[in-house]
């Protein structure tokens, strides 16, 4: 039996890559890159690869794909300019959508994050702004056709082996393993939803199994354990599971964010419909990102 084809959008990046490892068990996926040459995470010839530059009516006509799992995202972090921002966070997946619609692809899955929340941090707002507006064009484009279910996952703080080393657990992982003297510190009293990326991939399994059963054509829904703990907490665990008793963490070194979020806890209500529950302990999963980062 012929395996479905899936589309799967940034499947170089953090999420991307480890969903093509998970989903290329079961699908036939096609990951949309922005440069297939200048891959950082897959191996040439692991999945067929196209560029998001190329026609992509031709690309949907060739592979007929079941479903749209779109994960690239761009933060706006190092300079970039609004009209590439909104290239990649609302024009991209308004585009994958309408088309998903044309050749009668059956789920749409877009990730969307937490960021969204509260006021938004300073240095994020042209990104939280492009996520809210895409949230908007995917529901208005999802209800106009009602041929492609939609899911919208609010997600929350994922973290794993192989993320960009700009990401904060990324750095914390980095810094403890590597037995740095002392990190400086905000306070660490604001709570994150922290979710490992292996859970991430089964909720996102499970939603490619179970899309038919949604009645409406576009549902939003949160991506998290449902619980959450402190930053300082969960720093601590990483430097209790790494063995390192040598780096000093200087909690409250630092000021928090302007704006920060002091609380984000995910809501997976449909998720636990469907029988979902995260897998790993934060003991587990920050024991499997140490074990996978190299120093």
């Amino acid at each position: 039996m012929m395996k479905q084809s899936l589309f799967i959008t940034g499947a170089d990046g953090f999420l991307g890559h480890h969903l093509v490892l998970q989903l290329a068990k079961t699908y036939n996926v096609i990951g949309l890159v922005r440069s297939p040459k200048n891959l950082k995470r897959l191996k040439v010839g692991e999945i067929t690869l196209c560029s998001t530059n190329e026609p992509l009516d031709e690309v949907f006509e060739q592979y007929q794909p079941i479903g749209i799992v779109h994960t690239a995202t761009k933060y706006g972090r190092t300079g970039e300019s609004v009209p590439s921002l909104l290239d990649v966070n609302v024009d991209l997946p308004i585009h994958l959508l309408e088309l998903s619609q044309k050749y009668n692809a059956k789920i749409f899955i877009n990730i969307g994050s937490f960021i969204t929340q509260g006021k938004g941090y300073n240095y994020l707002q042209d990104y939280a702004l492009s996520k809210k507006q895409c949230s908007q064009w995917l529901k208005l484009i999802a209800n106009k056709a009602d041929t492609c279910k939609v899911i919208d996952f609010t997600l929350y703080h994922p973290y794993g082996p192989r993320d960009a080393e700009s990401k904060f657990v990324s750095s914390m992982v980095k810094a403890i393993k590597g037995k740095t003297p002392f990190i400086d510190l905000t306070p660490g009293e604001q709570k994150r939803d922290f979710i490992y990326v292996g859970d991430v991939v089964t909720a996102i399994e499970l939603a490619l199994k179970k899309y038919a059963d949604l009645k409406a054509p576009y549902t939003q829904t949160d991506l998290g354990t449902g619980s959450s703990c402190s930053l300082r907490y969960f720093v601590e665990t990483l430097k209790a599971v790494s063995g390192n008793e040598e780096t000093d963490l200087r909690f409250g070194n630092l000021p928090y964010r302007e704006n920060e979020i002091m609380e984000a806890k995910a809501n997976p209500d449909l998720l636990n419909i469907w029988g979902w529950k995260p897998i790993y302990t934060l003991d587990e999963g920050l024991l499997l990102t140490l074990e996978q980062t190299v120093v």
